[in-house]
């Protein structure tokens, strides 16, 4: 295998999202660029400098057909297999190696870009906090479940690593699925993203701030929220301010392109 490089890696991701943006186009689809490529498209038309990867994020109706449907280059990584609880789109000719994953247990997969589901809510911010606190401890009950056990190292948390593993990732990412489905999408007039942000719960967003509309990111024109200024400023706070250095987010990881 070949070493890529990040710009290398970054040019992949630009590839599928090239690729899953026009499958939605050509198929009715929704989807808008997330939190940091969002973020990108609005402060810098592109990356931000600094980030590494590329998210979306599609109605829950819209996502599904996505799943099954799909049928480009690429592949689909769905939560059913247990290492997510939201999907991913990744090359097959690459291999990407994550830290903190347990790839004794998983496979990997290859430089790939993240695609959320947006379900409905009720605007009643005791439902949310309930909700919320119920999928990060799931999420967190998922993490484990695919991270390595160092019994020497630290017996008292190996054990604690091996329930999730009992439970089975599988199951808890079905029962993830289960609580952000909780309010029907169609007949909600609030739309959640659940998932941690750096500026705490991002809450619940009035249907039409998803309404379509057009960002540039990286020379090419994506769908973006109407109301990004309101996704944003929930999950960012002052989305504008660039951050200290010390507080700019990246990744750690290793892609290699399968040489044929």
């Amino acid at each position: 295998m070949i070493e890529l490089t990040l710009e290398e890696c970054k040019k992949i991701s630009l590839d599928i999202l090239i690729d899953i943006a026009g499958f939605c186009d050509r198929h009715d689809l929704t989807y808008f660029l997330s939190v940091g490529t969002l973020l990108g498209a609005v402060r810098h038309q592109g990356y931000i400098p600094w980030d590494d990867d590329i998210d979306i994020m599609m109605p829950r109706p819209d996502y599904i057909r996505l799943l099954n449907e799909y049928d480009g280059p690429y592949k689909i990584l769905k939560p059913s297999a247990g290492l997510l609880y939201y999907a991913k789109a990744y090359d097959p000719k690459t291999v990407k190696y994550e830290a903190d994953t347990d790839y004794k247990k998983n496979k990997p997969i290859g430089v790939d870009i993240d695609i959320f589901p947006l379900d409905g809510i009720v605007n009643d911010q005791k439902v949310i906090d309930k909700l919320y606190k119920k999928e990060c401890f799931l999420e967190m009950l998922l993490r484990l479940s695919n991270q390595p056990i160092f019994l020497r190292k630290n017996p008292l948390k190996a054990i604690f690593r091996i329930i999730p593993r009992i439970i089975g990732s599988k199951n808890l990412v079905r029962m993830i699925e289960k609580n952000a489905m909780t309010y029907d999408y169609d007949k909600s007039d609030y739309v959640i993203r659940m998932r941690w942000s750096p500026n705490g719960f991002t809450g619940a967003l009035p249907k039409e701030v998803y309404e379509k509309a057009e960002g540039q990111f990286e020379g090419h024109t994506f769908c973006i929220p109407k109301g990004y200024d309101a996704f944003l400023t929930a999950f960012f706070g002052d989305y504008m301010t660039i951050p200290e250095e010390e507080d700019r987010v990246t990744h750690s990881f290793k892609c290699y392109r399968i040489e044929e």
